[in-house]
This record gives C-alpha cells, sequence and structure tokens, in this order.
C-alpha cells in the first residue's frame, strides 16, 4: 500500500511555507553573465529571448542564455503551471542549476500538492541530494587542481551548508580543514619542508620576496602581530562553518571580522616603517593579500548566514562594510547582486537540503 506520509523534511518544510513559488516582486529583474542588470516590467519571453522594458523608458531584449540562472529561474517560475510534475521538473532544473534554495520551494510544492505521491517525492529529493554532492565536490576538486581556491573554498561551503548529514559533507569539511591549514601555513612562513634533489624545498611551500629570498628574522617580528591576527581570523571563520547553529555561526564570523580588523590596525602601525625599508614594504602587501582574501570570505560567509534568515537589511549592512574596505572587490560586488536579488523577490530563505 503506497504511504501518504509525508518524510519529516518534507512535511515540516511544506507546511511552514504552504506556497508553489517565491512572491513575484514589484518589477522584473534580470541580469546577465556580464554584470549588466536590467530593472522594469517584463514585455516577452519566448523561451529564446526576454524583453524588458526598463524604468529608463528603454525596451531591452536579451538572449536567454546571456542571462545568469537565478534570472532564468525567475522566467521559468512564472511560467510553471502548479501541477505536481511540473513543480518536480522545476526543482531538477533548479538542482542542475545548483539552486538549491529555489529547488526546495519547488519540491515542497509538489509534496502539498498531492501527498499522496510522497514516495515517489521523496525518492527525486534523494536523487538530487545526492547529485548536488557528487557534482559539487567534483567541480571543488577540478577548482583546487586548476588552483582556483577561492572558488573551490565557496563550493566546499556550499556542500557544508547545503548537505551538512551526507557523506560528500565529511570529506568537503575535511578539504575546508585541508584548506584552512595551507593558508595559516604559507603567509610569511619559514621553510619546513623537506628539500629536493637540487638542495631547495619544492616551489610553492611558502611565499619569498620578490627576489626569491626569505624575509629576515626582523620582519618575521615586526608582522607577527598581523599575521597572529590574520591566522585567528581565518580560525574563527572556518568554526562559523561547522558550526550546526545559525547563531553561533553567525557571531564566529562576526569574530572572524573583528580579527581582521586587528590584524589591519596591526599593519598600519608598522606602515610608517615600509616608507624606509622595502622589505617591511614587500611584508606588508603580501599580508594584506592574503587579509583582503580572509576578511571577505568572512564577510560573505555571514551575508549567507543572513540570507538564510531572510535578513535582508543586515545582509546588505555587512556587503556595504566590506565595500567601503575593499570597492574593487570582485567577490563582495557579485555578492551585493546577489543581496539585492534576494531582497527584491524573496529568493532567500531556508535551506531545504538540512534533514532536520
Amino acid at each position: 500500500m503506497r504511504s501518504t506520509r509525508l518524510a519529516p523534511t518534507l512535511a515540516a518544510l511544506a507546511l511552514a511555507v504552504g506556497v508553489f513559488a517565491a512572491p513575484v516582486s514589484a518589477q522584473d529583474r534580470i541580469e546577465t553573465k556580464s554584470g549588466q542588470v536590467f530593472e522594469g516590467e517584463i514585455l516577452s519571453d519566448d523561451g529564446t529571448a526576454v524583453e524588458i522594458k526598463t524604468n529608463e523608458g528603454a525596451t531591452m531584449k536579451v538572449p536567454i542564455e546571456n542571462l545568469v540562472p537565478m534570472s532564468v529561474y525567475r522566467l521559468k517560475r512564472d511560467k510553471t503551471p502548479d501541477d505536481v510534475d511540473s513543480q518536480l521538473d522545476l526543482a531538477d532544473w533548479c538542482v542542475d542549476q545548483t539552486l538549491y534554495r529555489q529547488a526546495r520551494i519547488h519540491f515542497e510544492a509538489a509534496a502539498a500538492k498531492d501527498p499522496s505521491r510522497s514516495d515517489e517525492i521523496n525518492k527525486r529529493l534523494v536523487a538530487a541530494r545526492t547529485k548536488a554532492g557528487k557534482d559539487l565536490l567534483a567541480q571543488a576538486k577540478s577548482l583546487q587542481a586548476s588552483n582556483r581556491n577561492d572558488d573551490a573554498r565557496d563550493v566546499l561551503k556550499t556542500i557544508v551548508r547545503e548537505l551538512p548529514l551526507e557523506p560528500v559533507a565529511d570529506e568537503a569539511t575535511e578539504m575546508l580543514a585541508g584548506d584552512n591549514s595551507r593558508r595559516k601555513e604559507k603567509v610569511m612562513t619559514r621553510r619546513t619542508a623537506k628539500v629536493d634533489t637540487s638542495g631547495r624545498p619544492p616551489e610553492g611551500e611558502r611565499e619569498t620576496r620578490a627576489s626569491g629570498e626569505e624575509f629576515s628574522d626582523n620582519a618575521y617580528s615586526v608582522m607577527s602581530p598581523s599575521i597572529d591576527a590574520y591566522k585567528k581570523m581565518l580560525d574563527k571563520n572556518h568554526s562559523g562553518l561547522t558550526q550546526k547553529s545559525q547563531s553561533s555561526s553567525i557571531k564566529d564570523y562576526e569574530a572572524a571580522i573583528k580579527e581582521g580588523e586587528k590584524a589591519q590596525k596591526a599593519v598600519d602601525k608598522v606602515r610608517p616603517q615600509a616608507q624606509e625599508d622595502d622589505e617591511i614594504a614587500e611584508a606588508i602587501q603580501l599580508v594584506e593579500q592574503h587579509l583582503e582574501e580572509g576578511v571577505v570570505d568572512a564577510r560573505i560567509n555571514l551575508i549567507d548566514a543572513y540570507l538564510m534568515r531572510d535578513s535582508y537589511n543586515q545582509a546588505s549592512e555587512v556587503v556595504n562594510a566590506g565595500l567601503a574596505q575593499y570597492p574593487k572587490n570582485d567577490r563582495l560586488l557579485r555578492a551585493r547582486e546577489r543581496v539585492t536579488s534576494a531582497s527584491s523577490s524573496n529568493d532567500g530563505g531556508r535551506i531545504f537540503w538540512r534533514r532536520r
């Protein structure tokens, strides 16, 4: 006999949401892969191109293939019927596009529409979780192999947040821990690796001066307060990723940002020495490069935590504070677009993939 009892994941969330799609925003908004954003009224959408009349009065026709997945999703969502099969198809499409929170909405919609099909829906949900985990882990490994560590880190964080009880989450957590250790060891760390046949340590074991020489003991001493704070920042940020409670994660990310501020103050304190000492100038430049990366990581994690709570104003404040410090940082600029997009159409929301 077919079971009509919903699995806990679907039942609790479907009853909590009770809708078939996120609310439509007061005005339409599309974003291209090149970063262009158009707001106004959608005039037509034939599946290959979308025509929009912007708030400035211009009429634009943009190929669907040029849009970011979130913009394509909204177009699909608005045309998708509320029957079970259509909702499930859209949920599967969202999984393929890594739009997991949006997939949640449509799996819930299908479950709420016809509870008698709960077994089928749950099987598709499990398959979607498994596929998402494998695809993301493979993507992260590929990015690491290509030396795109920032991007790999973002993918691994998605696994840990979205699929915390899946087997891939354990490996993702280990990879994040390894990445955190490497980052701490890399910045102005003395060479401890075994030498090769040439008598030199392997390339890439640690950073040196532009000339290839090691930094002096004096440089290590001068920069140690900022380096120590930087390493504490990385540890706090990593701790936030492994917390089971969002509140605890937020506290850790906020603590990480504070450690980043301490590190920057320590750098600013020794900056006058750089005017007369080229080595200190190089050391400052090196530490600040790592510091920006770490602070941006912590801010983006905090932004995501607030978006999961639909706390758009707080997320926006975190973005703006980050851009005040690093106005040209590409990751923060993209985060600002995500916050704007989520707040304009309520596309944030709770995590779907977390089994409770």
